[in-house]
């Protein structure tokens, strides 16, 4: 068992824990052990294994013999007997947005519902919104939830397809008399969300790799059909695996990580050439040609190589045959991790804490973005608490080299519903940059919400616009707002525009960053990280990014030290 598992284990025994009216501090103490493994980062399962002792603050002595047990045995006896008394499709009900299980319990005890057709069947008779703590909005809500969960249902965000993706690759590489194993599809191509894990595997016996995965116990529900074997992970994804012999790798590969438009058009090349790209092979003369990698395929049809975030059949081929695709953004290339919370605010981890990791991962910046007043539940920073936190900054910085690191001053500041931002001028002046975003009112008509966002930007201390529609990956859609005009406002004033590399969010998407690279504004990649270990979320916006075509040239965050801090202060001057 590994450590995301053993996190998701504690969490929903937590929330069981909620659903059955337990002892709210140990429901808690559950709740805070699963945040605080996900901020330690630590291989809980290796730890053990070897003859360590868990010492994470924040988890106590019995939790820690809990997951113990966890690794020992592959289970949890405690969420065992908790879901033996709970029924299986309230599970369901609990992962319905805005419903926490105080709230799934009244549906449960007073309503008897047990499963998401019982809520939408209670919901649309109006039943629900006679409850008592619910009403007809909440109603309304929660069919708008049921129906965006049965739209969504197998459905991943990145950050969980990447992580099953790495977990099962190792084992179909073991697997005998397999070669080659690459993950393909559009998990290869990237982006937001996806309905499958593809891979394509070397093999010249599909009968014995699916003796193996059977005998790994891998996938579940096993079945083969035209070559590829479908199955499902944890219960819930599906998988394809495209087996494929050894002349037929490197073209299958291509053609599985292809849209199908992209796939039509860069036969074309190959086919004036005299080639003919089939789905598994390239032939020449009816022979096929042999390949030992995708670069070369790109060679006979006469273009530059094509990344795989790119391959979606919009132009690339055409730029490609000009020799005019960019050498795209790396992660690498990020200088200055920005758009960061502390303890001052809802992170998880000191300024302190997050300075030090920041500078041993190598960046030269680090910059505070705690939250604003008006942000209440996240205990917003004031005036004084902002001028408080800038002191200790000030502290900090004392520890380090300043041409070599250094912690800068920011806030994450609320759009007020006028367009005006949370803290006076006279404290945003002492910042050294500035991230503004919406937290409410998401409900305002678009030519309102973008008037509000474009008045934000006004604001000559506004530097970069945080997550700018406000959209959760699988959960909630973006709030109405013209994006081009905004970003074209931003060009305007030059200002910039974050692409929230938080997996939840990805906000920007890859075609709304295309457009800001047209129009000259510069996109920071910034991971909103909450805990040291969610610095590691910039892998995901660096996908994102190369997917809409960003050099390091076009990123905010790739600049160093003392250029980022000039560019900034060039925005306050316009």
């Amino acid at each position: 068992m590994n450590t995301r598992e053993i996190e998701r284990i504690l969490s929903r025994i937590e929330a069981l824990l909620d659903l059955h009216g337990e002892n709210s501090f140990k429901s808690r103490a559950y709740g805070r052990a699963a945040r605080a493994i996900r901020s330690a980062g630590v291989d809980l399962a290796d730890l053990l294994l070897k003859g360590g002792d868990i010492a994470i603050d924040g988890v106590g002595s019995g939790i820690a013999a809990e997951i113990r047990e966890m690794v020992e045995t592959g289970a949890s006896s405690q969420l065992e007997e908790l879901m033996e008394r709970t029924p299986n499709g309230l599970l369901d009900v609990m992962s319905i947005r805005g419903l926490g299980s105080k709230k799934v319990r009244s549906l449960w005890q007073e309503l008897g519902i047990e499963s998401i057709d019982d809520l939408e069947e209670k919901a649309k008779g109006g039943e629900v919104a006679a409850l008592k703590g619910f009403g007809a909005k909440t109603e309304a809500n929660i069919l708008q939830g049921v129906a965006e969960l049965k739209a969504n249902v197998g459905k991943m965000r990145l950050h969980t397809a990447t992580t099953l993706a790495a977990e099962l690759l190792p084992v179909l590489r073991e697997l005998p008399g397999v070669g080659r194993v690459e993950i393909a599809g559009r998990l290869r191509r990237g982006g937001e969300e996806f309905s499958s894990l593809p891979f394509v595997l070397e093999s010249e016996d599909i009968e014995e790799v699916k003796r193996g995965l059977s005998d790994a116990e891998a996938l579940s529900d096993i079945a083969e059909k035209d070559r590829t074997i479908y199955g499902t992970i944890d219960g819930t994804y599906k998988v394809l695996i495209h087996v494929a012999s050894p002349d037929e790798f490197v073209v299958t590969l291509h053609q599985k990580s292809a849209a199908s438009d992209y796939r039509f058009m860069v036969s074309i090349p190959l086919h004036d050439r005299g080639y003919e790209l089939t789905e598994r092979t390239l032939l020449k003369g009816g022979e096929s040609v042999a390949l030992t990698s995708e670069e070369e395929i790109y060679q006979l049809a006469g273009m530059q190589y094509i990344p795989p975030e790119l391959r979606e059949g919009i132009d690339e081929v055409r730029v490609a045959l000009d020799g005019g695709l960019p050498e795209l953004v790396t992660g690498s290339d990020l200088r200055g991790i920005l758009h960061v919370h502390s303890t001052w605010s809802d992170g998880r981890n000191s300024i302190e804490e997050l300075a030090e990791q920041a500078e041993e991962l190598g960046y030269q910046y680090l910059l505070m973005c705690d939250h604003s007043k008006a942000a209440f539940y996240a205990n917003g920073l004031n005036e004084a608490r902002l001028e408080a936190q800038g002191k200790e900054i000030d502290e900090i910085n004392k520890k380090y080299d300043p041409s070599q690191f250094r912690v800068l001053k920011g806030i994450e500041c609320d759009i007020l519903a006028d367009g005006s931002l949370d803290l006076a001028d006279d404290a945003l002046a002492t910042l050294d940059s500035v991230v503004v975003s919406i937290h409410s009112s998401f409900n305002l008509p678009e030519e309102v919400q973008t008037e509000r966002v474009c008045r934000a930007l006004d604001n000559r201390y506004a530097t970069i616009l945080a997550h700018p529609t406000g959209r959760l990956v699988l959960t909630r859609k973006g709030y109405p707002i013209n994006l081009k005009q905004v970003i074209a406002h931003a060009a305007e004033r030059g200002k910039f525009v974050e692409l929230n590399a938080n997996p939840y969010r990805l906000d920007l998407n890859w075609r709304m960053i295309r457009y800001a690279k047209r129009k000259g504004v510069k996109v920071a990649i910034d991971p909103d990280a909450h805990a040291v270990a969610e610095f590691d979320y910039h892998r995901y916006g660096v996908t994102i990014a190369r997917k809409g075509w960003l050099t390091k040239d076009n990123v905010l965050n790739a600049l160093p030290l003392e250029k980022f801090l000039a560019v900034v202060a060039e925005t306050r001057s316009r």
